[in-house]
């Protein structure tokens, strides 16, 4: 039977290899924030696939945007709204402001159904002003 002392076999302390991570991490924060700082955010809204038109232009200025999702429901600033929401909504902003446009942002497959609710309801509340979106071609 043979063991290591006869074989004379020297064993050496282990290496312990390092990887210098700090400089790693740095550049992937400084990247973290120029991402973050150079990203142009959206709308904030409900994400729709709108349909084009030649026409579209910028917003006027005194709007309340409403968005009709696919299913017909119903959102301002990305939060799901009833009618009598709507309605309320409508009739305040315009107290602030008589001249507010109301803008309606639709999907595509939102049934005519969904939008004349929707459009009911502010002329309910007394809106006058509409004004659809669309993406341009």
């Amino acid at each position: 039977m043979l063991f290591e002392d006869d074989l004379e076999v020297v064993r050496s302390p282990r290496r312990y290899h390092f990887i210098e991570v700090t400089n790693l991490i740095d550049v992937m924060i400084i990247l973290l924030i120029f991402l973050l700082t150079t990203t142009a955010f959206s709308k904030l809204g409900v994400p729709l696939n709108q349909p084009h038109s030649k026409y579209a232009s910028k917003q006027a200025p005194l709007v309340l945007n409403i968005d009709v999702d696919k299913s017909g429901a119903v959102f301002h600033d990305a939060k799901q709204i009833q009618t009598e929401e709507l309605r309320a909504l409508v009739k305040e902003e315009l107290e602030k402001n008589a001249n507010t446009v109301l803008v309606l942002s639709t999907d595509k497959e939102t049934q005519t159904q969904s939008l004349f609710d929707v459009l009911d309801a502010c002329k309910d509340a007394g809106a006058e002003k509409f004004s659809f979106t669309s993406r341009k071609k």
